[in-house]
């Protein structure tokens, strides 16, 4: 999950670097001297002279803002990586694109090879990479040059063997060797695999296998170099019969420490997703999981349909509040899993430019209020329900720290852009009433009762939030009736025990929702 700014912290403001800038210039000329190099001859009365200079007036005016919207600038040329040439490309294509629909607007591209747009955009691709590959180069070199120097001035650094061979890995390596002063040197790497010995990542040789670690280690010492410490790719052992155990012997004999990759980064989440969260695996109720193409194949004929009507609420958010106009917030849903929850931005940033805290009245205006109000502003959610986060009908997704103390019976299907909850009070429940229709719902969810809830939002939208007592009565006694099952199921134990999965009498582990059943 790819976490972006918020939106106090960051602006659409172009950008555009002098070379790119220059090259925006060159390549239009290029290509057509690539193409004829008559075309260039400066002659207004030479044939296609003058169509040849006005095509690439007109290029270059359309290449700069294309450059601005595919943000290029905004990634450091120094650390260009492959993942970029995918926005450099989508760049040269949108300029060569505009460029010849305006300029055949203009002229019908009259004495302009019809093959010019393309070596356009090839030479235009190719300077742009081009150039980032050799300030990437340069910067690599000297950054090396530094980190040695440094290396140079300190302590011995740490040596390591990194047990296993993949991206993670790769990357790890990387990673190390651009620290400056370098504090780990990786010597050597090993993998059971033993196509790989010999061949070299980020230039480390694989010099051998895993149960080779001993002698390894013994010859690199009768060379003059200890090794410290021996890194583990966190999945080279996971699927491997007795890898762990054998490679802590080997390990052993070689007096060495060994941990996995990720935990000698410190790259282990910050807590367990069962602790913050009080998920427990489980499954969910039939319907549930019946309901999840029904849900995909609407939110997708709802996405084209109303896509009109978005394009207009995202004009109004860009005019109210500016850009970004999606605003984003971590939410928890299905076994606890963390997404993204997308929405228009009805709110301004609670920040100014120079920092300064921004009063919440002033945060919203009327238009962002009647945004809210409708609902308007959840229309990116249908992205959400694509992409199998959410469902159309279901408990809303909590903030973790607006997760009840037990979620188990919650947290067992996907959140719902609408839900009972919803339709009985939204905003004006309270938290632990909440709670009640929710797990209300998820025990007596069926197509009918979905059918309810669509209707009973539309009417929700018109005539807005109304408190239904009867509902959120019978939702608490239910979970009350629901609870006392639970102490009964657990033989009089503390309902914690249960919450944290212990078998129940007949060995099976404790559901609420079978339970309460």
């Amino acid at each position: 999950m790819r976490v972006s700014p918020p939106a106090s912290r960051y602006r659409l403001w172009p950008r555009l670097a002098p070379f790119d800038v220059a090259w925006l210039i060159v390549a239009p000329f290029a290509a057509l001297a690539l193409r004829d190099d008559q075309l260039l001859r400066w002659d207004v009365n030479a044939q296609g002279s003058f169509e040849a200079y006005q095509y690439a007036l007109i290029t270059v005016l359309c290449a700069l803002p294309a450059v601005a919207i595919f943000r290029l600038c905004d990634s450091l040329s120094r650390h260009f990586a492959f993942g970029d040439v995918w926005a450099i490309l989508g760049a040269a294509v949108l300029a060569a694109s505009a460029s010849a629909a305006l300029t055949f607007t203009v002229n019908r591209l009259d004495h302009i090879p019809r093959s010019t747009p393309a070596i356009y955009a090839i030479v235009l691709l190719a300077g742009l990479v081009g150039g980032r590959v050799v300030a990437r180069a340069v910067g690599a070199e000297r950054a090396n040059e530094e980190a040695w120097a440094a290396a140079r001035r300190g302590a011995r650094s740490r040596r390591v063997i990194v047990v296993g061979v993949d991206r993670f890995s790769t990357l790890a390596i990387k990673l190390v060797q651009s620290q400056a002063p370098r504090a780990v040197e990786i010597v050597a790497a090993l993998d059971p695999r033993v196509r790989l010995v010999g061949r070299t990542i980020s230039g480390v040789k694989i010099v051998g296998a895993p149960d080779e670690l001993a002698p390894i280690v013994k010859e690199y010492k009768e060379h003059g170099v200890e090794v410290d410490e021996v890194w583990v790719a966190d999945e080279a052992i996971a699927f491997i019969p007795d890898a762990q155990r054998a490679l802590s012997e080997a390990c052993e004999v070689a007096d060495l420490h060994w941990s996995f990759l990720s935990r000698a980064l410190n790259l282990v989440p910050a807590r367990s997703l069962v602790a913050s969260t009080g998920a427990t695996a489980g499954a969910a109720p039939r319907y549930f999981r019946r309901k999840r193409p029904f849900d995909a194949a609407v939110a997708t004929v709802l996405l084209v349909a109303l896509a009109p009507l978005a394009a207009i609420v995202a004009a109004i958010a860009a005019y109210d509040v500016g850009t970004p106009i999606v605003f984003w917030q971590e939410r928890i849903g299905r076994n606890g899993r963390r997404f993204l929850l997308y929405k228009f931005r009805t709110f301004r940033a609670p920040f100014d430019r120079k920092g300064g805290t921004v009063p919440q009245q002033a945060r919203m205006s009327r238009i962002g209020a009647f945004v809210r109000r409708s609902r308007l502003d959840e229309i990116p959610q249908l992205w959400n329900i694509i992409r199998g986060e959410m469902s159309l009908i279901g408990p809303r997704p909590l903030l973790p720290v607006d997760q009840p103390e037990d979620s188990r019976t919650r947290l067992l299907v996907r959140p719902g852009v609408t839900g009972w909850a919803q339709v009985n009070g939204a905003t004006l429940v309270t938290a632990d009433e909440k709670d009640a229709l929710d797990a209300w719902y998820i025990h007596h969810a069926s197509p009918a009762l979905d059918l309810r809830i669509a209707l009973r939002t539309l009417a929700y939208l018109v005539r807005g939030e109304r408190k239904d007592e009867a509902a959120i009565d019978e939702a608490l006694r239910w979970r009350r009736e629901a609870r006392e099952i639970d102490d009964r199921f657990s033989g009089g134990g503390s309902r914690e025990s249960a919450c944290e999965g212990e078998p129940g009498p007949s060995g099976a582990r404790y559901d609420p929702v079978e339970a309460a059943q």
